[in-house]
Order: C-alpha cells, then sequence, then structure tokens
C-alpha cells in the first residue's frame, strides 16, 4: 500500500486525486504547518529533510515532487492511462500538456 504524506496547503492533493482515480489503496499520512511560519513540522523533516510534501513510500521506495510522483504512479499502475493522454490532443490540451496553438 503507499503512503502518502500529506501537508496541508501543499500540492499533496493532487497525488491523492490520481491515487482515488486509478483506484489504489492508499494510507495518508497528515502534517499540519505552523499557523504563524507556514513551516513543515519536524516531524516531517525527519521524512524529508526541507520538510517538502507530497511524498509517497510505495515498499522501500521513497519519492519526493509532485511530478515525479505522478510519472512513477502512472507508469506502475496507470493501466495505460500515460499511452491513452499522449494519443488524445484533445486531453493533453485539457491538462496543459500542449497549447490549442500547437495542433
Amino acid at each position: 500500500m503507499i503512503k502518502v504524506h500529506h501537508l496541508n496547503n501543499s500540492r499533496s492533493q493532487r497525488v491523492l486525486w490520481l491515487l482515488e482515480e486509478i483506484g489504489l489503496d492508499y494510507e495518508v499520512i497528515r502534517y499540519q504547518r505552523d499557523a504563524k511560519t507556514m513551516l513543515a513540522p519536524a516531524s516531517l523533516r525527519r521524512i524529508h529533510p526541507l520538510g517538502k510534501s507530497p511524498i509517497i513510500e510505495d515498499g522501500s521506495l521513497r519519492l519526493a515532487e509532485t511530478g515525479a510522483i505522478v510519472d512513477y504512479v502512472v507508469a506502475r499502475y496507470g493501466k495505460g492511462l500515460a499511452r491513452q493522454r499522449a494519443m488524445n490532443p484533445i486531453g493533453a490540451i485539457a491538462i496543459g500538456c500542449i497549447t490549442p496553438k500547437a495542433l
């Protein structure tokens, strides 16, 4: 099961959305920012030295950065999602990969 280290007000919502769309089981480990400084708590900095989120753990793999996580999850569990997206220019426009002028 994938573990998602989720920091409030971060891009980890995108990872959670992807996991829901694919239908994967996952566990969310929640962290709250300091209300005054907006910094991540020390408990998240033990997972990532800079206190960044999202981070996933999939077995022995620990991966940070939204784009890298999305690429990994789609490649490993996406059941052909990447191929379908690349073959559909309208879908590519919708997700911002290409602009209408490129067509």
